[in-house]
């Protein structure tokens, strides 16, 4: 019984860790793409001044 707690407890933590890496990996993927927004929408911001 104790082997199997042993086993159980390594499979939870390795799926922890693995669940924690890819909700960073979310909020990374997050953080970039709005980071392209803000560029785009200063890019139209520039366009639109130098055209009036």
């Amino acid at each position: 019984m104790d082997l199997m707690g042993a086993i159980l407890n390594i499979v939870f933590f390795v799926l922890v860790v693995f669940l924690i890496s890819r909700v960073a990996h979310y909020f990374n993927e997050t953080k970039n793409s709005l980071n392209k927004i803000e560029k785009k929408l200063d890019e139209i911001k520039e366009f639109s001044v130098k055209k009036e």
